[in-house]
């Protein structure tokens, strides 16, 4: 076990939540994603749009970054 994941499974909820989803069986794999489907539709519920659009500009700027990474060559 590295030190960064030591960090990330002291965080008290998620990090318990991640060790089982790292460590156990499909089932508990499955239930993290339901968890996390359902802790989205709860912060949609609770902040509205917000909520919806700030994951998907993230995950646009990760894109962008990756594929520039993926396609830089060194000259």
């Amino acid at each position: 076990m590295t030190t960064l994941s030591k960090i990330i499974f002291a965080i008290p909820l998620i990090g318990w939540m991640l060790r089982s989803a790292w460590y156990g069986d499909d089932s508990e794999k499955v239930f993290f994603c339901i968890n996390i489907v359902v802790f989205w539709g709860l912060a949609i519920y609770a902040f509205g749009y917000p909520a919806l659009i700030i994951p998907a500009l993230t995950v646009t700027g990760v894109y962008l970054v990756s594929m520039i990474a993926l396609t830089a060559r060194d000259i």
